[in-house]
């Protein structure tokens, strides 16, 4: 236990306080000769491990699949319209943000497999071309 003076709004008080740990030397105008600072030994270093690439809308087999789990809120073609490349096809709803899903290619929408308010998961068809 150390006993100190501290003075607060002009009041002086004189309090007890426990040291848990005494580094007084290591700063500067200490009155106690400084002792030898040495650093804690450094953890050996661990790999990080890297998350997997998340995946962007697949095409396989005349189709777009979901990239991420979410539920469809917009869906923004209709079968047999013509669509350009990255011209938005589907919004999902993922935690709070919309996703688009553009389309990959030039086609024709052959159909939607999805609905308005359906949860889908990774890899679901979300869209059909001809």
């Amino acid at each position: 236990m150390k006993k100190l003076r501290v003075t607060l709004n002009n009041r002086v008080y004189e309090v007890l306080v426990e040291v848990l740990e005494d580094d007084e030397s290591r700063y500067p105008g200490s009155t106690t000769p400084a002792t030898a600072y040495a650093p804690p030994a450094a953890a050996p270093a661990m790999p990080i491990p890297m998350p997997a690439p998340r995946p962007v809308a697949a095409v396989g087999g005349q189709g777009v699949f979901a990239p991420i789990v979410g539920t469809v809120t917009k869906i923004l073609v209709a079968p047999g319209a013509a669509v350009k490349q990255n011209q938005p096809l589907i919004i999902l709803d993922a935690m709070k943000m919309d996703t688009y899903i553009n389309s990959p290619r030039e086609a024709v929408i052959g159909a939607i497999e999805c609905r308005i308010g359906e949860s889908v998961q990774v890899g679901q068809k979300l869209v059909s071309f001809q």
